[in-house]
Formats: C-alpha cells, sequence, structure tokens
C-alpha cells in the first residue's frame, strides 16, 4: 500500500492519480468517499471528475457513508486490481455526521477493518489522506476529536504501507520507502 498524505489542495489526488497510473498495473479502479452534501461539495466533486484519467473506472459511492459501507465495496474489487481511494480524511469525518463530541476509541475502531482490509490487498493500492496536525488546534470539541481520530488512524495507515509520501505544495516529500 502507497499512503499520500498532506494539507488541502497540495496536490495529493494529482500525485496518487498519476503514481497509480505509472505503477500499477490495470484495471485501475478509483474510490472516491466525497459525499455530495451540498452545492459547493458538487462543484468540488465535479471539478474533480473533470480532472481525472479516464483509465481509471470509477465506483459507486456505498448507500451508507460509513466505513462498513466501504469495506462492502472494497470486497468486491478484484484482489489484484490497482485500486485508488481518495480519501480517507473525508471518509472519516462521515462518522460525525450528527454528533456534536463522538467517542474517539469507538471512532478509530470503527476504522480498523477497512485499514486492515486496504493493506492487505495485493494488487497495488493508493489511499489518501488528509494530514492531521499541520495547523492550529481546532477550535470545537468535535474539531479537536476529529483531529486525534484522522492521526491516529493516519498512523495506523502509514505503519501498514510500503510507501508514505507527504505532498507539499505540489511536490512528493518520500517519508517511507
Amino acid at each position: 500500500m502507497v499512503l499520500v498524505t498532506g494539507g488541502i489542495r497540495s496536490g495529493k489526488s494529482r500525485f496518487a492519480e498519476d503514481f497509480a497510473l505509472s505503477k500499477g498495473d490495470p484495471p485501475w479502479v478509483y474510490l472516491p468517499t466525497a459525499w455530495p452534501s451540498d452545492a459547493e461539495m458538487v462543484q468540488r466533486i465535479e471539478r474533480h471528475r473533470q480532472q481525472r484519467d479516464a483509465r481509471f473506472s470509477v465506483l459507486p459511492l456505498p448507500e451508507s457513508p460509513l466505513p462498513g459501507g466501504f469495506l462492502d465495496i472494497l470486497r468486491s474489487i478484484p484482489d489484484d486490481a490497482t485500486l485508488l481511494l481518495d480519501g480517507f480524511g473525508l471518509l472519516l469525518g462521515q462518522l460525525f455526521e450528527g454528533k456534536n463530541v463522538p467517542d474517539l476509541p469507538a471512532l478509530v475502531e470503527k476504522a480498523h477493518p477497512l485499514v486492515d482490509a486496504l493493506t492487505k490487498r495485493t494488487g497495488l493500492t493508493v489511499v489518501v489522506t488528509d494530514e492531521a496536525g499541520s495547523g492550529g488546534i481546532p477550535l470545537t470539541p468535535s474539531g479537536r476529536i476529529f483531529a486525534d481520530m484522522l492521526g491516529e488512524v493516519n498512523q495506523k495507515l502509514a505503519l501498514g504501507a510500503r510507501f508514505v509520501y507527504l505532498i507539499v505544495a505540489g511536490y512528493p516529500l518520500p517519508i517511507k520507502t
């Protein structure tokens, strides 16, 4: 597995797509995680869709935005296919829907089966995630818990990854090679 992390609009998706297409074998499968929750998000998703290479087969979102729905889709992908999951931070954010101060250990536990499945795939698997902790401390309790959860899950992803890249201003910095 290859983990690609970095800040918002850092070039993570572009790097991950190029990496998957140049290093992986067909078929190339793209598993998005962004839900069209409002008009601005619909526009963001459409921009990503227009910029994405046509060689990717894009899977539909699961019926539920929770990790279990993504796990079901992941299990349906041929193990030797090249998989790009973009992005893990958005997927984890879905766990917060309608909750003020979620239970951190329970949320991290919900993500573990998906992390384990991603790290056990035999085909090239590229996972995009948002880097936690590069900015200030979030102002709200929910924001702080989300940052903590993302940081913990990112560490588990990085532990299982063969390669980790940090993308800064469009440039990849190899962290684990």
